[in-house]
């Protein structure tokens, strides 16, 4: 009787692994959203990113030199799995560094409400040389809300976002965003501030006198290649960014590797998105134990919501001090007059 129950055992869990397996190579987010979204809805999708959070402690604190070994490391995988990737030229100068402030009231009712509000400042030679604010409205749990919001905004945007969820499955969900410039003599310090900029943030029923709170992360970014997608007449870009603290610039919390392309048509694309979709999820399978950030179904790929929910504690932004630090250098150009990775801090 015992071993006929232990014969039983091991083909449940056999069973149960199997099924497991199944339900991760069978994760396709873009069919997720078609059946939710029936056509047209989903054509002012204007894009979609393809994310994955990685450890500091797995792959080194220094941010140069541990974008460069999750690129190693990504480049191996995915030779592996014949997966074909065009690397560009590396550049030490094409890095590209700025600073990314989350602001929110002090209790944090933006978060509640489902908006992000950003402020992203790139700097040169140690000096802001420009700034822009980023809106975004999120709901995952009724997602039709995201189509509707924001309605009165100029540039509004729709992308779709997709991460690592249970089960080495994935997760996808909309968010819609706008983005002004910001005049780096007049940064917005109240709702009414911000509301001035984008005026939808004032119909949120919040006091418009309450001053916002920031809380700010020093970005590094290596725009190391391409992944090549079928149905696209270009590659889709690859971006890798580190993540360290304004005050204390020196040491990495977050790493993320993504890449997106801009969706035209969303429903007859199924051969684009199931290409994408089956290299972040071979990506997230085998190698997050390597070099994955923990609990990373937890933040959806997205460093923001690790940011804010992570039990990460840094002090209110009140600007950057370090300025000597030896991550502003501009990018130069090289002989060839190009510039390795795009300066853009977005």
């Amino acid at each position: 009787m015992k071993k006929r129950m232990s014969v039983i055992l091991s083909v449940s869990l056999g069973l149960i692994f199997l099924t497991a397996c199944g339900a991760a190579k069978e994760s396709y987010p873009h069919k997720t959203q078609i059946a939710k979204h029936p056509a047209p809805a989903l054509e002012i999708v204007e894009a979609r990113e393809m994310k994955f959070l990685i450890d500091p402690a797995k792959v080194g604190y220094s941010a140069e030199q541990g974008l460069t070994t999750i690129w190693e490391k990504v480049k191996t995988f995915t030779k592996k799995e014949n997966i074909v990737l065009k690397e560009k030229k590396f550049d030490a100068h094409g890095f590209t560094y700025s600073t990314k402030v989350y602001y929110d009231t002090p209790k944090g009712d933006l978060t509640k409400l489902g908006y992000v509000a950003r402020i992203t400042t790139k700097y040169l030679t140690g000096k802001p040389a420009s700034a822009a604010l980023t809106v975004k409205f999120i709901d995952r749990d009724n997602p039709d809300r995201v189509f509707s919001s924001m309605p009165e905004e100029e540039d509004v945007a729709v992308e779709e976002n997709v991460g690592p969820a249970a089960n080495y499955t994935l997760d996808t969900y909309l968010e819609k965003s706008t983005k002004v410039d910001v005049d780096l003599k007049e940064i917005p310090v109240t709702l009414a501030d911000f509301s001035l900029l984008v005026p939808h943030l004032a119909t949120l029923g919040l006091d418009p006198k309450t001053k916002l709170v920031g809380v700010g992360a020093y970005s590094i970014r290596m725009k190391p290649g391409f992944a090549i997608l079928p149905g696209l007449p270009f590659p889709a870009g690859i971006s890798m960014e580190a993540w360290l603290p304004v005050e204390a610039g020196e040491r990495a919390f977050v790493y993320d590797f993504s890449f997106g392309y801009p969706t035209g048509d969303y429903y007859d694309m199924a051969e684009t998105h199931i290409a994408a979709e089956n290299i972040i999820q071979k990506i997230y399978q085998q190698l997050d134990k390597e070099i994955g950030l923990p609990k990373n179904a937890e933040w959806r790929g997205s460093k923001a919501t690790y940011l804010r929910k992570g039990g990460l504690s840094f002090p209110e932004y009140t600007g950057i001090k370090s300025l000597e630090m030896r991550s502003y250098k501009p990018p130069q150009k090289a002989k060839d007059g190009t510039i390795s990775f795009n300066d853009d801090p977005s």
